[in-house]
């Protein structure tokens, strides 16, 4: 119809943490459930008794099955923690102010601000909520089981909007002027979280009919997108009479504005191991017939100050250019790799897709070196066969310089506006193209999908 939004953005009530129960909220955060190692898992479970790892990535344990396991276990922790007042409800709906600041190499201290807010569902086909990445069966259908045993929504995805007039940002910024809520720094990754709660019904409109004209692009957890769209279906077919407004219509979204300065994308790197000799000598001719090669030599005592020229010069990147690095075991020095030329490659890409698609960093990577230097063939790279991923370029060298790695190859950032084409031209990205940079904190606030709990 005519008029209508073209997303419905809401505030919300909410479960949350309850201070005077729980004085110390910090220590009750965690990261998202998919970036959260065994050990990191552990520390978490051993941080605090309330911590919120208990709800989103519950230990398994020997003897579970159906009836008894990590989901139900979940489910119970939910219901204990409600019952004695850890969580506690808000009356009236809120959006939530969410702050983030953090530290850069090289670039010091960035601050990104956005708001939490229950946003209802849409079907890709509808084009209101752009992916751009695909989803794997797997994690889909675990965080499908967490869902529906609990019947709550424990963590919010990320999601970008296109508000170049900064209108909510001024709405937002308003509420920073008060004492935060909640205020957490993130060991020992130095990031500190600082939450607001914006009740005024004026300054929630005016957020609310700002960003209900703007589409969203979702930046990070499409599995959790996924997970709402199918329990959403899976409830309308078992309550066909309850209405438009169900819990079940919404899911919570943690929105930034695209334009917000601090937003950050970092690069994945790549890493790889069982190469087979006679290809890892190959692979120099290879690259030299697609690349520019720039070797950056070093002798003792000049590492260091050597592989700051080639990081960068790896990161001044003109327009229309594309660069990578590399390191491979048991040489002395660091390479820089340049696109020859941009017409012969996307020719040798006979895939179709957009010259957007094809001149990401991540898709030139893998059609000329994993793919057709080294033979390394789509279903090894999702099977995780010979490669491995770091956001960290110390990390990735060490690796090498170990000798658990063969070669590193160091990316640059995918570029934001690539994220929001990609997604407006239909397309999906592959695996590992994206890291927005910090991720949010999980536990701050959970939407129950219980009637009571319909978004305002």
């Amino acid at each position: 119809m005519a008029g209508d939004p073209v997303n419905d953005v809401r505030p919300f009530r909410a479960l949350h943490y309850d201070p005077s129960v729980v004085p110390d909220i910090g220590r009750c955060l965690s990261q998202p459930y998919d970036v959260i190692s065994p050990a990191q898992q552990d520390a978490y479970y051993r941080q605090h008794p309330d911590n919120v790892i208990r709800l989103i990535l519950n230990k398994e344990e020997p003897g579970d099955r159906d009836g008894q396991n990590r989901y139900t276990r979940a489910r119970d922790v939910l219901q204990d923690w409600r019952r004695q007042g850890v969580l506690r409800a808000t009356a009236r709906p809120s959006f939530w102010v969410y702050e983030q600041s953090f530290d850069l190499p090289g670039v010091g201290r960035r601050t990104v601000k956005g708001f939490i807010g229950a946003v209802r569902l849409r079907d890709y086909e509808e084009r209101r909520i752009l992916p751009h990445e695909k989803v794997l069966k797997g994690p889909l259908e675990d965080r499908i089981r967490l869902t529906e045993t609990t019947s709550a929504q424990f963590e919010y995805i990320w999601s970008l909007y296109q508000d170049r007039d900064y209108v909510i940002d001024a709405v937002l910024d308003q509420s920073g002027k008060e004492a935060p809520i909640i205020d957490y720094l993130e060991e020992p990754i130095n990031v500190r979280h600082r939450m607001w709660r914006l009740t005024d019904p004026a300054a929630c409109e005016r957020v609310r009919r700002t960003i209900g004209r703007l589409k969203l692009y979702i930046a990070d957890g499409h599995h959790r997108y996924q997970t709402m769209l199918t329990i959403r279906d899976r409830m309308r077919r078992r309550f066909p009479d309850a209405g438009p407004d169900a819990p079940w219509e919404y899911i919570m979204m943690f929105l930034v504005n695209s334009e917000h300065e601090g937003l950050t994308i970092l690069p994945t790197h790549r890493l790889l191991n069982g190469i087979q000799v006679d290809s890892l000598f190959g692979l120099a001719s290879d690259i030299l017939e697609h690349f520019h090669v720039k070797k950056y030599a070093f002798r003792d005592g000049e590492e260091a100050e050597v592989r700051r020229r080639w990081l960068a010069d790896l990161r001044d990147v003109p327009p229309g250019e594309h660069k990578f690095g590399a390191y491979i075991t048991n040489t002395n020095g660091y390479y820089l790799l340049t696109l020859r030329d941009r017409e012969a490659y996307e020719e040798l890409v006979k895939l179709d897709y957009s010259s957007e698609w094809k001149l990401l960093d991540v898709n030139i990577l893998n059609t000329l070196i994993l793919e057709r230097s080294l033979g390394i063939t789509e279903e090894q790279l999702s099977a995780g066969t010979n490669i491995a991923y770091t956001k960290d370029v110390e990390d990735a060298l060490e690796r090498v310089r170990s000798g658990e790695m063969q070669v590193a190859l160091i990316l640059n950032p995918t570029a934001l506006q690539d994220v929001i084409t990609i997604a407006e031209n239909d397309e999906k990205m592959p695996r590992k193209s994206t890291h927005f940079y910090p991720k949010p904190v999980s536990g701050l606030v959970f939407y129950p999908l219980d009637q009571g709990f319909h978004a305002g």
